[in-house]
């Protein structure tokens, strides 16, 4: 039923307040997706803004989005408590005494002509109230029901929420909060100076709309003021859920979270065993959990965080060329966070890590994460500044200290319960080497074991990936690389060093994998979750976010420049053959389904030669690249011996895209049959990769037979190999297996070098001392030409070897850290011969 009343027209401001609106209103930071909402939501039904405390402010700023945005106009309000200045003529009729018409009656006839309202469903609390807001007289979510029910074209309720200080509510309110209402509840004071200091940070975000015809239909059961009552629940529930993912939860003070902390069964009960254990009495050791917990214990301040903010867009202005953030990613986590609790596990390359996920957070509006860091950092001043950006400070090892172990559990616990993101990196420490580290369990089996006790609480993994066309640690990674001591630094040092201020470093990315549902691994799990398959879990969680963290991996010109570069076999190599082999790795990671970075591509998705000269400008000023001019012609590159291990650590940010064609490259070569078989084949790419089974991470969603199946469909479909029969030779496309071959060959060499240095092994050495001697061994093997590549001689290959050898049953390692042969029987020198194949 449509009604023959004239429309009501649009609220027509003054000009100074459309001077205003202009100067003040211009800075708020509107939600990406929220024209398109509201746009969407107007094409399906009637759009009825709704907002949670009544504001007149809120309106305006409202009323001058929706025009500046084109979007259905607001032609009513509920009565906003100022007399005169009421919109829509209600103003002008109590100037002249005239008796307002009911509120219901003018919702139901603007809806009804199919325009938009907007509605308030609270007031603020009055002055001195512990109330979360007040109830209004007229009931006008009952007036759209009613209206709903008579109307066929649907009702659609958008919670808007305003978000006008960077403060997250307070658990216990102060003498400000009872004077001019709390930060969630403001008073018309409070809402003034809010808008006055935060005007420029000020935020809208959008809820999901509320189909409110579905929902009557749905629930014809109910009467008209029981369906109001549910559906302003769910409205209000909505708006406090877009302001959490803002703000974060409740914050109560540092002192009661550890009070309740130190109530926890659990923490009482190891302290009670430790006051037995010692002899100490439990209030002393109470003390000591209280200090203990003080040093570990996160103090995140909106305060700190806009500063970080600020001076981190100072120095990456200086150093990056741009930090570039998955916008479809941070829609995903945005969409979980109002599902549950986050815990982020990003890769961790640099100290920089620290920083930035919570830096791109913040500018995005959503709540940045309490961050796991090493006690290493927590010196002053360093220190106090994380702590107040977010950081809790842990200890490496938990060994033989079973009450701080107690204590960071509970505390991680508490942090889940009360609804903190958390964020920790799931490879322990930073990777030296580019790749990925193998996942460590420690803190994740908290994680798991607080998430398996917190039934009604969602809680979901983000896999982030944040990635560097250079990293400011290089030559200490170099270094340490090489054989040198691990020397202590930490980011303050870094950025304060002149050189990196003054360098270009690339640009910066921050991606995000699938997001992964912990009540989905849970359901996947078959009968009660017993210790076995609760380490299963655990296990399947760690290496399903590393993957992800890899495939989310942006493939960046410098990692693509710096492939190109390694897996050419002589000395120099021209531009234009540099060009002609980064456009093939390009497409074959294109194929793979790689995430590519925009600059590297052009409109038509062609490879960009501007960006190949931008990372060959990138390499020459760190100094890993060298150009000479050949008399004239293009330039010709060479790749110093002495820096190629620093190259290599770009080439490994991708390397994990072409282990399974590099593993088939180099078996077929080894093989030396032009056309092998298919099994023998695959049995070789097994070995291959048990072999090197700590160098990359495999694909955790599938067993060995899928993973060959796939790459070799993928190669044959390129073009790279061909079936025969139950055999498979050559493609039109193989001179590619012999480039993906050279990806793996530091690798093998440095396996290689490994054998022969074991093979002289007499009883036991400690392993320090073996990893020192084959250093030494792999330099005279690069001086005599055996082996081709400067980086194969790296003490991390090393190592990863012994561990691959171990499990090879061919060495075996003593109590004092020594390693010696498994067994007289096995000949290493016979297999060094073995490797050699595959060079």
């Amino acid at each position: 039923m449509e009604s023959t009343e004239p429309a009501p027209r649009p609220y027509e401001p003054s000009r100074i307040l459309r001077w205003l609106y202009s100067r003040w209103f211009s800075h708020i930071t509107v939600d990406e997706a929220w024209s398109g909402v509201v746009r969407d939501s107007a094409s399906r039904g009637v759009v009825v803004y709704v907002m949670r405390s009544l504001s007149f402010l809120d309106f305006l700023c409202l009323d001058y989005l929706v025009k500046r945005f084109a979007l259905p106009l607001v032609r009513f309000v509920n009565d906003l408590g100022l007399w005169i200045l009421e919109p829509f003529g209600k103003g002008g009729r109590r100037l002249r005494l005239k008796r307002a018409r009911p509120e219901a009656e003018e919702l139901a006839e603007v809806v009804e002509q199919e325009h938009s309202a907007l509605l308030f469903l609270r007031r603020p609390p009055k002055i001195g109230s512990t109330k979360r807001g007040e109830e209004l007289e007229v009931d006008l979510i009952r007036t759209l029901v009613e209206t709903q029910r008579r109307l066929d074209k649907p009702i659609l309720l958008v919670p808007q929420t305003f978000v006008w200080s960077q403060r997250p509510p307070k658990a216990r309110r102060g003498i400000v909060d009872l004077f001019f209402g709390p930060v969630e509840w403001p008073g018309k004071i409070r809402v003034f100076f809010q808008f006055l200091f935060n005007y420029r940070n000020a935020k809208l975000r959008s809820g999901e709309p509320f189909d409110l015809h579905a929902f009557v239909e749905s629930n014809l059961e109910l009467t008209d003021a029981e369906v109001a009552d549910k559906v302003r629940y769910a409205l209000l529930r909505r708006m406090e859920r877009e302001r959490t993912v803002v703000l974060g939860p409740t914050m109560k003070t540092p002192l009661r979270i550890r009070d309740e902390l130190l109530r926890s069964p659990r923490v009482r009960k190891q302290i009670a065993d430790e006051a037995r254990r010692t002899g100490k009495s439990e209030a002393k050791i109470e003390r000591m959990a209280r200090k203990e917990l003080r040093k570990l214990q996160a103090v995140q301040t909106p305060t700190m965080l806009a500063m970080l903010s600020r001076v981190l867009g100072w120095v990456f202005s200086r150093i990056y060329d741009g930090v570039v953030v998955d916008q479809e990613g941070l829609d995903r986590v945005r969409d979980a966070a109002r599902e549950g609790t986050l815990i982020y596990l990003p890769s961790h390359k640099s100290h920089v890590d620290y920083l930035v996920l919570s830096d791109v957070l913040f500018k995005h509006a959503l709540s940045p994460p309490l961050i796991a860091a090493g006690e290493n950092l927590s010196f002053f001043p360093l220190g106090p500044i994380l702590r107040r950006g977010g950081a809790f400070f842990i200890r490496r090892s938990f060994k033989g200290r079973k009450l701080y172990s107690a204590l960071v559990d509970a505390y991680m616990r508490k942090l889940m319960v009360e609804g903190f993101p958390i964020e920790f990196f799931i490879e322990g420490g930073r990777s030296r080497t580019g790749k990925l580290l193998a996942p460590k369990y420690g803190l994740l089996t908290m994680v798991v074991d607080a998430a398996l006790k917190l039934k009604t609480k969602k809680v979901f993994f983000v896999p982030t990936s944040i990635g560097y066309e250079r990293i400011i640690e290089e030559r200490s990674y170099v270094h340490e690389l090489g054989g040198g001591e691990k020397k202590k630094e930490d980011l303050g040092g870094l950025l304060k060093t002149p050189q990196i201020l003054r360098s270009k470093y690339g640009r910066l990315y921050v991606q995000f994998g699938e997001i992964l549902s912990f009540d989905a691994a849970v359901a996947a799990i078959e009968g009660e979750i017993t210790p076995p398959k609760r380490r299963a879990l655990i296990q399947q969680i760690a290496h399903r976010t590393t993957y992800q963290i890899d495939r989310a991996t942006v493939v960046t010109p410098a990692a693509l420049v710096a492939t190109a570069l390694l897996v050419h076999r002589r000395r120099g190599i021209t531009r234009r053959h540099l060009q002609e082999r980064s456009e093939m790795l390009l497409r074959a990671l294109q194929r793979m389904g790689a995430r590519v970075a925009k600059s590297l591509l052009d409109a038509n998705g062609r490879f960009r030669r501007d960006t190949l000269d931008e990372a060959i400008a990138l390499f020459l000023d760190a100094k890993l690249l060298k150009s000479a001019d050949a008399t004239g012609d293009e330039p010709i590159y060479n790749v110093p011996d002495q820096r190629r291990i620093a190259l290599e650590y770009y080439k490994n940010n991708v390397l994990n895209f072409f282990v399974p064609s590099a593993m088939i490259g180099a078996a077929m070569s080894a093989m030396r049959d032009d056309s092998p078989k298919v099994d023998a084949l695959r049995d070789r790419v097994r070995w291959l990769s048990r072999l090197f089974k700590y160098e990359f991470m495999y694909r955790a969603d599938a067993p060995f037979d899928v993973v060959f199946g796939d790459a070799l469909a993928s190669m044959v479909a390129a073009g790279e190999v061909e079936w025969v029969g139950d055999h498979v030779r050559l493609g039109e496309s193989g001179r590619h297996l012999d480039v993906y071959a050279q990806m793996l060959r530091s690798y093998f060499e440095a396996y290689l070098l490994a054998a022969r240095a074991a093979a002289q092994l007499e009883g036991s050495e400690p392993r320090k001392d073996f990893v020192r001697r084959a250093m030494g061994r792999g330099q005279r093997m690069f001086l005599a030409g055996e082996i081709e590549s400067r980086e194969a001689i790296n003490q991390l290959k090393l190592e990863s070897a012994l561990q691959s050898f171990r499990d090879q049953g061919w060495l075996k390692f003593g109590d004092k850290e020594t390693v010696m042969l498994a067994d007289e029987d096995v000949d290493l020198t016979a297999i060094a011969r073995d490797l050699e194949d595959y060079l």
